[in-house]
């Protein structure tokens, strides 16, 4: 089986969005997560592909841009990676204002493009944005809405044991080895640090990074004190600060921030840890709580860049150490409360208390219990269990 088979879920939304509307669709996301196949599958000929890693487009690109595509045929092109020129703002920029109304421009990349967009001409108005994840468990070509995502039928595109031991993404997942999918997340890590890491940033100490990438696994679900690993690592701590940032930057990792709100002893202090591969995450706990926060935050993304709301994911911890797994905000007002267990069946006192406090449209408390779904309409919550959870999501 191939993810050349499968209708990735951006596909309809950036035909009908970007390109109907005469906008480039800037499609980032994890290296290896789709973004290439995706681009080709909006194509109707494979001549409109254009990689910035060819030396002959390479040089023609540079010369003069518009020439560079003078090969492709009707319908839209991909410039693939193409951020990595360093003037690709003001080249594309050009190429868009010349050609833009007559040519539908697709841009992929490996790492958040919104980065590459600071400073500089500006793009503004001229693309719009997509967040390409890997598969979730319910992924399907026509993702559901904010407003209609409960009442999806539960079907697994993926099982649940599958995405845990192999992640969600295409080459690993399709192929169904644990073994392929161990050497694959090696391979993706040392290529990552070998080429992406070069053609983003200038890092003088590869091994330390390497040791920093290592370390963060068993970080996963845990608040992120930069103090402690720069002890672990051995380097400053702006350093530290700074490698985070860009290993967010290349879609390694990311971090969710505490949701405040109007409470007053709730902590505005470090966020918490999640990887996008957590094959290298040992405990089935902590992988389930990373596999629920890739599964919000795609679904937070994907609604976010349809415009169908700001949706944006957060933890809550107050200075009594009560804990909230994953609010999901709508407008920066909560909209669901998720806390993730592994067999507690009945709600937790701090969910039923804070269910009460932040009174969000869903409250849910999810279990490793295959097939379990139980309603507490008295509290307003619902114990269920992760697949089934997951099923209904982007």
């Amino acid at each position: 089986m191939s993810d050349k088979k499968i209708k990735r879920y951006l596909e309809d939304a950036i035909n009908c969005d970007a390109l109907l509307h005469g906008k480039m669709a800037f499609i980032s996301g994890p290296r290896q997560s789709g973004k290439s196949t995706l681009g080709r599958a909006l194509l109707s000929s494979t001549e409109n592909e254009f990689n910035w890693d060819q030396s002959r487009f390479r040089l023609a690109w540079a010369k003069d841009p518009e020439a560079s595509l003078q090969s492709r045929s009707d319908g839209p092109v991909l410039l693939d990676e193409i951020h990595k020129d360093r003037r690709w703002k003001q080249r594309l920029k050009g190429l868009y204002d010349i050609q833009g109304e007559h040519l539908p421009i697709i841009v992929t990349g490996s790492a958040r493009l919104d980065y590459y967009r600071k400073g500089g001409d500006s793009l503004l108005g001229r693309y719009l944005p997509y967040r390409l994840h890997p598969f979730s468990i319910g992924e399907i070509a026509n993702p559901p809405t904010p407003e209609n995502w409960l009442e999806r039928s539960v079907n697994s595109t993926f099982p649940l044991d599958d995405i845990l031991r192999l992640t969600g993404f295409p080459e690993p997942l399709l192929r169904g080895s644990e073994g392929h999918a161990k050497r694959w997340s090696r391979l993706r890590i040392e290529k990552l640090l070998s080429e992406d890491i070069r053609d983003f940033r200038n890092v003088s100490d590869l091994h330390a990074l390497r040791i920093l990438v290592d370390l963060m696994p068993g970080k996963v679900g845990s608040q992120l004190s930069i103090n402690s690993l720069r002890e672990d690592v051995g380097v400053a701590y702006a350093t530290v600060r700074d490698w985070v940032l860009v290993l967010e930057a290349l879609y390694v990792c990311f971090t969710i921030r505490p949701y405040a709100g109007k409470l007053k002893r709730s902590l505005t202090a470090e966020p918490k840890l999640y990887l996008y591969d957590y094959s290298l995450v040992e405990s089935r706990r902590a992988k389930l709580e990373n596999l629920c926060a890739c599964h919000l935050l795609k679904m937070c993304q994907y609604w976010t860049d349809l415009a169908m709301g700001e949706f944006s994911l957060h933890y809550f911890r107050n200075k009594e150490k009560e804990e909230i797994d994953f609010i999901v905000t709508r407008d920066k007002l909560p909209w669901m409360l998720l806390e993730c267990k592994s067999g507690k069946a009945e709600p937790t006192q701090v969910l039923k208390k804070y269910n009460e406090i932040f009174k969000p449209k869903f409250c849910f408390q999810l279990v490793d219990k295959r097939g379990f779904e139980k309603n507490y309409p008295a509290f307003g919550i619902t114990v269920i269990d992760y697949e089934a959870f997951f099923a209904r999501l982007v």
